[in-house]
C-alpha cells in the first residue's frame, strides 16, 4: 500500500475541495464506531506494512508459495511485483536511461536463525525518459529456494541501487514436514490473465503478490499437479473444484471444471466469474479429487485442497455493482444533491452508472489535463489505510470515526496519545497544522473503540 503522505502536493489538492464537505461530516453526531489501536503517527513516521508489501519506497509487493522444484522437491517460490516508476533512472551517456535494484531474500527460523538466503541484481535500461516514467508497467519475477521442513520468517528487501534507497517486508510461511506423494498438488498463485486474446489464447497469467484486487474482471489462479503413479493408475483427467468464501465462512461463488493429465507434470489455469464481488476479504479454495492411491483404506477417492485468502478493495471498479459498502464510503465525499442523483441513477442501468461516477470523479480531478485522477487515487489509498489500521470487531475501518477522517484529511501531521489513566480513559488528538484543525477521540470502554468527541475548534 502506498503512504498516504507520500505526496504532500497531491494530498492539499485533496484536502481543498473535501474541507468544506468535512465540516459537514464533522457537524453530525459521531457514530459510535470502532478504531484498532494502531493509529498514525507523524509523517516522519512509516507506516506499518502489510505482510508481503512494502511500506516505503520502492514499493513492491511479494508473495509465497509452495511449488514442487525441477529435482521433484518442495521449492518456496517468491513472486515479486514492482513499478518502473518506483525506480530512480539515470542518464547514461551517449544516450539513454539506466535504472537498478537489488533483491536479498533471508530465510529466518523462530530462533531467529538464518537457514537460506541470496540476493540478486536486475538491470534496466530504457531508451527515452518518457520510457522510464511508463505506468502501469510493472517488472514481475520470481526467486526459487529449497529449504527443510519448518516454519520461516522471509524477510525481502529491494534496493534502489541508483538512489540508495532500500524497503522491506516479511512473510510467515511453513514448508511441511509431509513429502510429496505420488500425487502432489501445488499451493494456488492468484493473479491475473493479461492480454487481448480471450480466453481462446493471446494471454498470460501474471501472478498478484499483494492479492489485492480492484478490478475482478481478469482476476484467474493458477496452479500444477504432479502425477507419479504407473499406467493403469493414474487419472486421465482431474476433477477440479472451486469456491470462493466470505469472511464469514459463507460461500459465494462455485464451480467445476476437468484438467486432462499431462506427462508427469499438469498445469491448471482457473479463470472465475468473481466480478460481481463487493469490497472485502475472502478465500479462494481450490479441491483436486483423484483416484484411490496405491494402499488406500476403503478404495475413497483422494481430495486435497488448496486455498488463498484475498482482499477486494474499494475502487472505481466496485462502484459500477452497486456494493452498498462501495457507495457508503463515497457519501463522505458528496453533496447532498450527489446523494440524491446516487440513489436515482442506482435503479438506472450500468452505462447510466459508468457515466455518473466518471463525472463524480472528474469534477474532482485537480488537473483535468493529465490523464491521472490525483482525487480518486488518493481517495482509495486512503480508505484501504483506514481498512488496514482501524478496523476492529467485524466493523470495516473506513466506516470508524478515525477512519473518516483520515479518508477526508489524510494523515495528520501529529497524534498526541494520552493512555488510561484512573480519571480518564485514553485519548488521541489529530492535530492538522496546515488546515488549523484538531479532532479528539476517546477509547471510553478501553478497548480500542475510539469515539469522535471533539471535532475542529471544539474546546
Amino acid at each position: 500500500m502506498t503512504r498516504a503522505n507520500s505526496s504532500f502536493s497531491a494530498e492539499r489538492r485533496l484536502r481543498r475541495p473535501l474541507a468544506l464537505l468535512a465540516l459537514l461530516a464533522c457537524s453530525v453526531a459521531p457514530q459510535h464506531a470502532q478504531a484498532q489501536y494502531q493509529n498514525p503517527g507523524p509523517p516522519s513516521q512509516p507506516e506499518a506494512p502489510i505482510p508481503g508489501t512494502s511500506a516505503e519506497r520502492p514499493r513492491f509487493s511479494v508473495d509465497a508459495t509452495l511449488q514442487l522444484g525441477a529435482t521433484g522437491r518442495p521449492t518456496v517460490r517468491l513472486d515479486y511485483r514492482l513499478s518502473r516508476s518506483e525506480l530512480l533512472f539515470e542518464r547514461t551517456p551517449p544516450g539513454g536511461y539506466h535504472a537498478a535494484y537489488e533483491v536479498r531474500v533471508i530465510f529466518y527460523t523462530k530462533n531467529k536463525r538464518q537457514v537460506a538466503g541470496d540476493t540478486y541484481t536486475r538491470q534496466l535500461q530504457a531508451a527515452s525518459y518518457s520510457e522510464t516514467r511508463i505506468r502501469d508497467e510493472d517488472i514481475m519475477d520470481h526467486l526459487e529456494f529449497q529449504v527443510p521442513p519448518g516454519k520461516y520468517r522471509i524477510e525481502v528487501v529491494v534496493t534502489d541501487l541508483v538512489a540508495e534507497r532500500p524497503s522491506g517486508t516479511a512473510i510467515e510461511f511453513e514448508v511441511p514436514k509431509t513429502p510429496p506423494g505420488l500425487v502432489w498438488f501445488s499451493d494456488v498463485t492468484l493473479g491475473a490473465v493479461e492480454g487481448s486474446g480471450g480466453s481462446s489464447g493471446g494471454t498470460h497469467f501474471v501472478a498478484n503478490p499483494s492479492r489485492r484486487y480492484g478490478n475482478l474482471a481478469s482476476f484467474a489462479a493458477s496452479g500444477e499437479i504432479f502425477d507419479q503413479r504407473g499406467p493403469g493408475q493414474a487419472d486421465s483427467i482431474y476433477p477440479i473444484n472451486f469456491k470462493v468464501l466470505s469472511d464469514t465462512g459463507d460461500q459465494v461463488l462455485s464451480g467445476d471444471t476437468t484438467v486432462v493429465r499431462q506427462s508427469g507434470r499438469t498445469p491448471f489455469l482457473l479463470r472465475p466469474h468473481v466480478r460481481a464481488l463487493g469490497p472485502g476479504s475472502y478465500r479462494f479454495v481450490v479441491a483436486l479429487t483423484t483416484r484411490p492411491l496405491p494402499g488406500a483404506k476403503g478404495g475413497k477417492p483422494n481430495v486435497v485442497r488448496r486455498d488463498k485468502p484475498f482482499e477486494v478493495e474499494q475502487s472505481p471498479a466496485t462502484i459500477g455493482f452497486a456494493s452498498t459498502q462501495s457507495l457508503d464510503v463515497l457519501r463522505y465525499i458528496s453533496t447532498q444533491q450527489e446523494i440524491d442523483d446516487i440513489e436515482k441513477v442506482e435503479k438506472q442501468g450500468e452505462d447510466a452508472r459508468r457515466s455518473f461516477w466518471e463525472n463524480f470523479w472528474k469534477r474532482r480531478d485537480p488537473t483535468p489535463e493529465t490523464p491521472e485522477n490525483e482525487a480518486l487515487s488518493e481517495f482509495y489509498q486512503r480508505v484501504a489505510y483506514s481498512n488496514q489500521h482501524f478496523s476492529t470487531g467485524g466493523m470495516p475501518g473506513w466506516k470508524s470515526d478515525m477512519g473518516r477522517i483520515y479518508i477526508l484529511y489524510g494523515r495528520p501531521d501529529e497524534v498526541e496519545r494520552y493512555p488510561f489513566n484512573f480519571d480518564k480513559p485514553p485519548e488521541e488528538r489529530w492535530h492538522y497544522y496546515r488546515d488549523r484543525r484538531t479532532f479528539i477521540f476517546v477509547d471510553r470502554d478501553g478497548f480500542g473503540r475510539y469515539e469522535l468527541v471533539a471535532a475542529p475548534n471544539s474546546p
